[in-house]
């Protein structure tokens, strides 16, 4: 039908796979993703009209057989390499949820399962407890394995459904040209030091596609390509700067989301937290019962967001960014023109691939280069300004459109020249001046 046709196509523009110029009519509902019961029985009757194209990611999407999110998660795994717990997670989406929960032991599953947490995401818990269950039956044998599925409440029979899923995978993205001919994936993918999903031995195949299964920040923003529109935004008081946790539990707030407000389900992992390390979570599985329950959750960063994120637009002069007109973030001229040729790279990485599938794109000197600096940008975004106030942070509607200029030490908040003054306080030999003209200096 008409609308079954709109709904598929706006998914795929949010993922990025198609272009569309929708017409009037379309263009009156892009930005609503909740159409109710009489909304829906309207849209059926009206006729669309839009003119959509596939984009570089779209037409590798069309090849493969999976969920468009599944697959584009598939994609970006393999082009950073973090291929090995990119196919984990995405087997773990299309099969049912490992981890078991007897009615009668409902307690104690549930303690069992958050020995797998890690770091807040219901996807890299199951991501955790999969590559431990790979490695005890590696090490130990099938006894022991069996020993710890029993203890572990985990399923043997998802487990090895997702091992075959993680095969299957591996063999669509060889046969599109995004893995090599000869890639085995790893015999021991077990978690190794610093979250490190799989080793990456093997052949040279398998360790260049696995060259960065350690990097938990980059294996997040992978997800969050993949997953993305499905985003939630948390209260400002399950990040609070000053590092306290909030007095309510994140299962209690309600998240902002397209879809209205959403609520954690009590199966989430992170439902009993009372401090998130980013008010942004992409999620893969929402269900509307009393309210809107997001039923897995994966924090996120700012930076996550802007690099695999919809579409983006540059406000210079007031120094902010949004991704969809929907999320909105403070950052600086060089740092936003920085994510945008990230972006133009990467889109340049899968026309590439199209045009000769059998080039080893991320193994040239510019794809080497772009990984490099997008791993980079997000482990400095943790590690080295943990809370991301310095590169980008979420624009609050207090901020006004002025605000940005006054937090930039030395440059003139008064005037419209471009020109760079002082700061007139006690003690200060220089005077902020307008600027001698348009884009002037300002006087001493």
């Amino acid at each position: 039908s008409d609308l079954a046709m709109r709904n598929a196509l706006k998914l795929l523009e949010g993922l990025g796979a198609v272009e569309c110029e929708w017409g009037d009519d379309g263009a009156r509902r892009k930005q609503e993703t909740a159409i109710n019961t009489a909304e829906s029985n309207s849209a059926a009757k009206d006729t669309i009209q839009v003119a959509s194209g596939l984009t570089a990611l779209g037409f590798h999407l069309a090849t493969l057989p999976v969920d468009p999110r599944v697959g584009k998660m598939m994609i970006y795994g393999a082009l950073f390499g973090c291929i090995d717990p990119a196919l984990t997670i995405a087997a773990s989406m299309s099969a049912r949820n490992p981890f078991m929960s007897p009615f009668d032991k409902r307690d104690e599953a549930d303690a069992a399962r958050k020995e797998f947490a890690t770091e807040n995401s219901d996807h890299l818990t199951t991501l955790t407890a999969f590559t431990q269950w790979k490695e005890i039956r590696r090490q130990k044998g099938n006894g022991a394995a069996q020993s710890f599925l029993r203890d572990s409440f985990l399923s043997r029979l998802t487990l090895f459904q997702m091992e075959d899923l993680r095969k299957q995978f591996a063999d669509l993205l060889v046969d599109i040209g995004f893995l090599p001919k000869n890639f085995r994936l790893p015999r021991d993918a077990g978690r190794v030091r610093n979250n490190s999903y799989g080793s990456g031995n093997g052949n040279g195949a398998t360790s260049i596609a696995s060259a960065n299964n350690g990097n938990i920040h980059l294996i997040k923003a992978v997800l969050c390509a993949g997953l993305y529109p499905n985003i939630i935004v948390a209260p400002r008081s399950l990040v609070p700067k000053d590092g306290r946790p909030s007095e309510k539990e994140a299962g209690e707030c309600a998240f902002a989301s397209l879809k209205g407000d959403a609520y954690l389900h009590p199966c989430t992992i992170s439902f009993s937290a009372k401090k998130l390390d980013s008010r942004y979570c992409c999620y893969h599985e929402i269900v509307k019962t009393s309210k809107n329950y997001v039923r897995d959750a994966t924090p996120v960063s700012e930076f996550a967001l802007l690099l695999f994120g919809g579409s983006l637009k540059v406000y210079h002069t007031h120094g902010v960014v949004t991704v969809d007109d929907w999320l909105k973030f403070r950052i600086a001229a060089k740092p936003a023109t920085l994510v945008k040729h990230l972006r133009a790279q990467m889109e340049s990485m899968l026309l590439k691939k199209i045009v000769n599938p059998e080039e080893d794109i991320t193994g040239s000197p510019e794809g080497k280069a772009l990984i490099q600096a997008v791993s980079t940008l997000l482990e400095r975004e943790v590690k080295i300004i943990p809370d991301g106030a310095d590169i980008v942070r979420p624009w609050r509607p207090e901020d006004g459109a002025n605000n940005y200029n006054s937090t930039r030490s030395g440059r003139s908040q008064g005037g419209r020249g471009r020109g760079r003054g002082g700061e007139r306080t006690p003690g200060n030999s220089r005077n902020g001046g307008r600027g001698s003209g348009r884009g002037g200096r300002g006087r001493w």
